[in-house]
C-alpha cells in the first residue's frame, strides 16, 4: 500500500516526518523532492503576500467583468 506523508530534508541528508507514520517492520519508501519546498523559512502564503504588496500587482492592468468573459468567449471560439 503507498501512502504520502509530508516530510523535511536538511541539506546533511536528514529527513523528519511532519505526521505520525505507523508500520509494522522495516519499510522503504520513495523520496521526492520538492523544489523550494522549504516550508518553515518561507512556503506559498509568504509568496502570495509578497506578490499582493507588490508595485507590479497593485499597478496591474484591471478589466471589466465583461471584457474578461468576452475574452474567454474568444478563446473559446478559437479552439474549433
Amino acid at each position: 500500500m503507498l501512502r504520502t506523508v509530508e516530510a523535511e530534508i536538511r541539506p546533511d541528508g536528514t529527513i523528519t516526518l511532519l505526521e505520525p507514520v505507523e508500520v509494522r517492520e522495516t519499510a522503504r519508501a520513495l523520496v521526492t523532492v520538492l523544489e523550494n519546498g522549504n516550508g518553515a523559512k518561507r512556503g506559498n502564503v509568504a509568496d502570495v503576500l509578497e506578490l499582493l504588496r507588490s508595485p507590479e500587482f497593485r499597478n496591474r492592468p484591471s478589466h471589466s467583468a465583461e471584457e474578461i468573459e468576452a475574452q474567454i468567449e474568444e478563446n473559446r471560439d478559437s479552439w474549433d
